[in-house]
């Protein structure tokens, strides 16, 4: 696996464009953009579909220890190189992955577009599949890891989006309506957004209901997809 992890990172070097690394500066606070190579997204996914190839045939747990060291890295790129492997990998998931991928994210996540990733492209499915586990998502809206907290709504984006566990989304959204981290906020709100895709009305009614405690900017997320007038009604005070 090393002689991999270092022709990852050679051919992330060969296709690095600074320019990118200063574009997307625009799209982190000061202090808060993760080490880049300046790899496009395009690039990555064809990097991450031929490691795949390459190993997919390998013990699953070989295959993980080559993730963890791309994560280890704290380059944007190797963590997203690394979600593509894992959510190829969800045939073969088993119910304690999820320890692993929660060490992750509590471990080597350090920006939103990470734990992003890192959330809707494995943590999501993984928990569809074994539902079991949705309930430690409480236990990571309590964290003092702002990471954890938002992982804790955003894990939820693509279970709600399918009108799946309704119920948790609403324990987390109460866990989390009074965080004052923005970044948590428009976690709470994206998740939110994706469960009124399906579940509308109980959406709405659990809106109204806490509205004088959601902050505008989780209010404002969680309303994009409504009428307008309801949105009307959910941002009067």
């Amino acid at each position: 696996m090393k002689d991999i992890l270092l022709d990852i990172r050679q051919t992330l070097q060969d296709f690095a464009e600074p320019a990118l690394v200063s574009a997307s500066a625009r799209f982190f606070k000061e202090g808060e953009q993760p080490r880049e190579y300046g790899v496009s997204k395009e690039i990555l996914a064809k990097i991450g579909k031929e490691l795949f190839n390459d190993v997919k045939e390998k013990p699953k747990e070989e295959v993980y220890f080559l993730c963890e060291e791309l994560w280890k890295s704290l380059y944007f790129e190797e963590a997203y190189i690394a979600c593509i492997i894992t959510k190829r990998l969800h045939r073969h998931y088993t119910a304690k992955d999820v320890n692993l991928f929660e060490h992750w994210l509590a471990n080597y996540v350090s920006n939103w577009a990470s734990c992003d990733t890192l959330c809707t492209s494995t943590v999501g499915p993984i928990l569809m599949q074994f539902p079991q586990e949705v309930d430690r998502l409480s236990q990571w809206a309590i964290s003092t890891n702002r990471w954890m907290r938002r992982g804790a709504a955003v894990s939820l984006v693509v279970p709600a989006k399918k009108g799946l566990y309704l119920a948790q989304v609403f324990t987390i959204a109460r866990l989390l309506m009074q965080d004052k981290d923005d970044l948590v906020q428009k976690g709470v709100g994206w998740m939110l957004k994706e469960a009124s895709r399906l579940h509308q009305e109980k959406v709405f009614d659990f809106i109204l209901q806490h509205k004088t405690v959601l902050s505008r900017t989780t209010l404002r997320y969680a309303i994009e997809k409504m009428p307008l007038n309801l949105k009307r009604e959910a941002m009067l005070r």
